[in-house]
């Protein structure tokens, strides 16, 4: 697999922001302090994190809104542009571009990402996704593909582009099932990174997993708790091992923080925003076609709770110490890192940062910044 200039060696256990680039970041609810995305805002949260010492930003991409009691996701940002920008206003941290697969060619996605990791010296980074919102897709006058179909869709894709990030100054022709007429691709300059910038997918279906095990150095992935984190870890070290992979696939828990004084005091913030204020029209779109008929009303409204709370991402709530004790049982389940939403972003993240970081470093887990 590709070697990069981040997210390589410094720290043993990875920090990074996630899912910033529109309003109300990683939450759905209609609490009015929540997290607007100005872009002043976005520039003053990432040249905190960088000099904070934290190692990536990486955003989702949205084209458009959802629905909900209030607008939800409405005012976003694109992300190939979001880090060519960042990248003047920060120093060491890696900066990810979320790219569509079916909205964005592989040919355009190349070039940009060089520029990009040329900009940063050497700091760009590919979210690769191949698709899962239909609603977003109908602004492009695309179907999506058959479950499966996507992601031999993105497999060419990554190929057209990997050949290109990595530099090709003699032209090919690329004649796949999907991009069957590439005819005398080159590009150069090549990127900073060699052979191309670092590649992270969120992928969970079987499908999607061997996709990710083929193309990516690090995995997005959720899970229910740590010990069912663990045990999805194994599998996917035995499935990366099965096929040849050289180097392991290193996974990225996907994470919100509330982090108060006391427990009783993150608890209470989070059922404010998340179960007093959740915004339930925009709750029941992201369950849209999700199968909890059998769930418990018990479980079916923790579910709920932790849409509205952080996108079903796993729940860091408590005292620092909480947090860091979390953090330090993900990084023994086997995860390489960490990344993070919080309701506010600038509200939020100095706390985390002056709180909770000093006991992962006395722990061994994180670096001096």
């Amino acid at each position: 697999m590709q070697k990069s200039t981040f997210m390589q060696g410094g720290s043993a256990f990875k920090l990074g922001l996630f899912g910033y680039l529109h309003d109300g970041g990683v939450t759905i609810t209609k609490a009015p302090e929540r997290w607007t995305a100005r872009w002043d805002d976005i520039v003053a949260m990432a040249r905190y994190a960088d000099e904070a010492g934290l190692d990536f930003l990486l955003p989702y991409a949205r084209w458009k809104g959802m629905p909900g009691e209030i607008p939800q996701r409405t005012h976003s940002f694109e992300t190939l542009t979001h880090a060519a920008a960042l990248a003047g206003h920060t120093k060491r941290i890696g900066l990810f571009s979320t790219v569509h697969t079916p909205i964005i060619h592989p040919g355009v996605a190349a070039k940009m990402m060089t520029t990009i990791d040329h900009a940063s010296h050497g700091r760009a980074g590919l979210n690769i996704v191949c698709g899962w919102n239909q609603d977003d897709f109908d602004m492009f006058g695309i179907e999506q593909l058959p479950h499966d179909e996507r992601y031999q869709h993105g497999r060419e894709w990554f190929d057209i582009w990997s050949r290109l990030a990595a530099g090709a100054e003699a032209p090919f022709d690329y004649h796949g099932t999907h991009f069957p007429k590439i005819e005398r691709a080159s590009a150069m300059p090549e990127s900073v990174q060699r052979p191309w910038p670092l590649v992270i997918s969120a992928a969970y279906s079987p499908a999607g997993r061997k996709f990710a095990i083929d193309t990516s150095d690090y995995l997005l992935t959720v899970m229910e708790d740590v010990e069912a984190g663990r045990t999805e870890l194994a599998t996917l070290a035995a499935q990366a091992e099965a096929t040849g992979r050289s180097e392991p696939i290193r996974p990225i828990a996907v994470s919100y923080v509330v982090c108060r004084d006391t427990r009783e005091e993150a608890e209470a913030f989070h059922r404010y925003y998340a179960e007093d204020n959740a915004d339930n029209i925009g709750v029941d779109y992201w369950l849209a076609g999700r199968q909890t008929k059998a769930m418990l009303p018990e479980a079916l409204y923790k579910l709920r709770s932790r849409i509205a709370g952080g996108n079903t991402n796993f729940p860091l709530i408590g005292t620092p110490q909480d947090i860091a004790d979390q953090l330090i049982a993900l990084h023994d389940a086997g995860f390489a890192g960490a990344g993070i939403g919080f309701f506010n972003y600038l509200a939020d993240l100095p706390v985390f940062v002056e709180k909770v970081v000093p006991i992962l470093a006395k722990a061994g887990l994180r670096n001096a910044a």
